[in-house]
């Protein structure tokens, strides 16, 4: 196992009511004002938690920030799954329901964007440990938009999935432009063009 996968999936902390209230506090602040705009000062101010009991549970910031990218992609990807479930159920193309879920998840948790990948532009060439983990999470979107693309009998699932990863990627990075739904919707017009594509046999140029 490599060392980026293995602080992923790191043996988590003890659960703490504190430590998952100080997460999802640190979250939202992150997400609005951005990761070096938020410092502990005002984590521990908007949380109500003492900074001895911050220092406890996160001996640094970035430890914060790892929990926080940790957190949020598991509700990103939880929220995908059942999104795609609950539009494939009212006769959504299994393909299609990834961008009606996207809109979902973007119309209240995502209007600001991604915050993964804002991780990776802010640390990038500063903190090589929180660059490294948000760009591991990303990559993981090819990964399982190809397993969506496999369960569809879409051919070429490994190759096929970076194109719908890109629209998924311009829906999260225009919401925050013209609104979550409108930006997920614009994707899924794409999405559609390159289903009838793929079914026409058009070759990818």
């Amino acid at each position: 196992m490599s060392r980026r996968t293995a602080s992923i999936k790191a043996s988590p902390a003890r659960p703490s009511k504190k430590r998952d209230h100080l997460v999802t506090v640190a979250e939202s602040l992150f997400d609005r004002d951005g990761f070096h705009g938020t410092g502990v000062d005002r984590l521990v101010a908007d949380s109500g938690i003492a900074r001895m009991t911050f220092y406890k549970h996160f001996p640094t910031k970035n430890a914060l920030v790892l929990a926080v990218l940790e957190q949020r992609d598991s509700r990103f990807w939880a929220a995908l799954e059942d999104g795609c479930l609950l539009h494939q159920s009212k006769g959504t193309h299994p393909v299609l329901a990834i961008f009606d879920a996207l809109g979902d998840w973007l119309d209240h948790d995502g209007a600001h964007g991604c915050l993964v990948l804002r991780a990776l532009g802010e640390f990038a060439g500063h903190d090589l440990t929180l660059a490294g983990d948000a760009a591991f999470r990303k990559r993981k979107s090819g990964l399982w938009v190809a397993q969506h693309l496999t369960a569809a009998a879409i051919e070429q699932a490994e190759i096929r999935c970076w194109d719908l990863v890109l629209l998924m990627e311009g829906a999260m990075a225009l919401a925050p432009v013209v609104g979550g739904r409108d930006a997920a919707g614009q994707a899924r017009h794409a999405a559609s063009a390159l289903l009838s594509a793929w079914a026409d046999g058009t070759p990818k140029g």
